[in-house]
């Protein structure tokens, strides 16, 4: 039996333990029903038609920030899940949102190899133990050239721009020996950050 062990990196939610939500919805996204191409190429309209539908659901006020932050925070984290996951099985990509009182709380949950963990939490840990996000993102950029160069792609830019955009970021892993699953918790502010 594959024993578990479970990571907690930053401030998570669980969604389990506090029920009381005025709103939900679940978009599920099955790996291996398209090919990759066009994964790649939904990841951007399923996030676009979260951020419309969402935004039916909140004051005027607010429904920008919906659409606009929505749609950045889950193309950003789709994106992620894809990459990473496990690209020879038929995984599936959720994606729950929740709106609680002046919060969009999104989970986006995905399979993924054991071996990336330290990786992510590494990254993680960096990035949110950051007192200078803009510094952070200059010195990624920098390291992501070079990377290019190398023929690498491992930026970790999207969790600095989800920062960016006065987000909180949290994660939890279920690490067993042939998987890890990993929730990813956005938590955004429905309330326009103080000037």
């Amino acid at each position: 039996m594959d024993e578990k062990k479970i990571i907690v990196i930053g401030d998570f939610v669980d969604p389990k333990e506090n029920e009381r939500f005025d709103l939900s919805s679940t978009l599920r996204l099955k790996a291996k029903s398209i090919d990759q191409k066009r994964l790649w190429a939904s990841k951007d309209r399923s996030a676009e038609f979260m951020g419309d539908i969402w935004s039916l659901f909140v004051d005027s006020e607010k429904e920008e920030r919906i659409k606009t932050v929505l749609h950045s925070v889950c193309v950003e984290l789709i994106e992620n899940s894809v990459k990473y996951g496990f690209q020879d099985q038929d995984y599936t990509i959720v994606t729950d949102l929740y709106l609680k009182n002046d919060e969009l709380l999104v989970y986006v949950i995905n399979k993924s190899d054991p071996s990336q963990m330290p990786e992510l939490e590494t990254s993680a840990s960096q990035i949110l133990g950051t007192d200078n996000i803009r510094k952070l993102f200059k010195q990624k950029m920098k390291e992501a050239k070079a990377a290019k160069k190398q023929g690498k792609s491992k930026s970790q830019l999207g969790y600095i721009r989800i920062l960016m955009q006065n987000v909180r970021l949290a994660w939890r892993i279920e690490l067993g020996s042939e998987s890890a699953f990993v929730t990813t918790l956005a938590r955004i502010p429905l309330t326009k950050k103080d000037a």
